[in-house]
């Protein structure tokens, strides 16, 4: 049974805590803790919660509360509250809440993962992020994973120009000013149609259109001279039907670059923060699986998660013969 709500607050002062109508809940629920008020400290958990579901920490403090307190057996209805949440506040369709909370309780909880991420959560959350993405990459984040992937692109087209190139997974455009000295077309392709339209605004795309990458290069019948997917296969965890129709998709003599977050178990990993991480051997055997061979393979930094390097493989592939 539910123990009956507390003022978080009133038990503040009672404790003889002052200004405690001033105290953000994550504090108070330090304090509240520390004292071993766990009602009040659960109080003020939920409360923050409610504010933020996304924050990981309070998540984690208000279980190892109920754990304490004998109530291990809200856990997942509590986690479920959350989820469902966070889905309503992103604008997902409630069709699909079933299928975004699996793949995020597998994030979260380490449980098997699916083979890919949700679309219907990768859609929703960029089209969320689009006004203010690049600034928060660039600045915080320190994204440079376009600048690591074309550097390598240069050294494997050569003196090769005037070629047919699509930006898979696109984003804001981005990659868009790097890859158009080389195009004779660029196109973009993405989920987030709020993605989409900030990459418009760039003006270098000579197409954009919205879709999901693995069914848009089945349905196609277009040969290009270049594939890229910079920061895109993070949120695929099995690669070998998109390495092979990324192969059916290439011209004779074709490239398929792309990065990914590098992983340290073999196959792939879905990581807490919702993106899959791939051990590089993981990769060579998808790219010899749809006939496709390594023609540059480096290890670099991609940009910076809670102030550490992200360590990434940049990879450019081509038709074996």
């Amino acid at each position: 049974m539910k123990p009956t709500p507390i003022d978080w607050r009133a038990r503040l002062e009672a404790c003889g805590f002052e200004g405690a109508e001033l105290v953000p809940p994550s504090y108070a629920a330090h304090v509240l803790r520390s004292w071993r008020e766990h009602l009040a400290a659960e109080a003020a958990l939920r409360e923050q919660l409610e504010q933020q579901p996304e924050d990981k920490e309070a998540l984690e403090t208000l279980l190892s509360i109920l754990r304490e307190t004998g109530r291990a057996d809200e856990e997942a209805a509590l986690r479920r509250q959350l989820q469902e949440r966070r889905c309503k506040d992103l604008g997902v369709p409630e069709a699909r809440w079933d299928e975004v909370i699996a793949y995020l309780e597998a994030a979260e909880t380490g449980s098997p993962p699916p083979e890919r991420s949700a679309d219907a959560y990768v859609a929703a959350l960029f089209d969320v992020y689009a006004p203010s993405f690049d600034d928060s990459l660039r600045g915080f984040l320190a994204y440079r994973a376009p600048e690591r992937l074309m550097d390598v692109v240069r050294t494997a087209l050569g003196n090769r120009r005037e070629l047919d190139v699509l930006d898979l997974g696109c984003g804001t455009g981005l990659a868009g000013p790097l890859l158009r000295p080389f195009a004779r077309r660029l196109e973009g392709l993405d989920l987030s149609t709020g993605m989409l339209a900030k990459a418009r605004e760039r003006g270098v795309y000579d197409a954009l259109r919205a879709g999901e990458i693995t069914a848009e290069l089945g349905a196609s019948t277009e040969r290009y001279d270049l594939l890229v997917a910079v920061d895109v296969l993070v949120y695929f965890g099995a690669l070998e039907l998109l390495f092979e129709r990324a192969a059916q998709r290439l011209a004779p003599g074709g490239l398929f670059a792309f990065t990914v977050e590098k992983g340290t178990q073999p196959g792939y990993r879905l990581q807490p923060s919702a993106r899959y991480a791939h051990h590089l051997e993981y990769l060579r055997a998808c790219a010899s699986a749809a006939g496709l061979r390594p023609v540059v393979e480096r290890e670099d930094t991609l940009r910076r998660q809670a102030g550490q390097p992200v360590t990434g493989h940049v990879v450019v592939l081509t038709h074996e013969g």
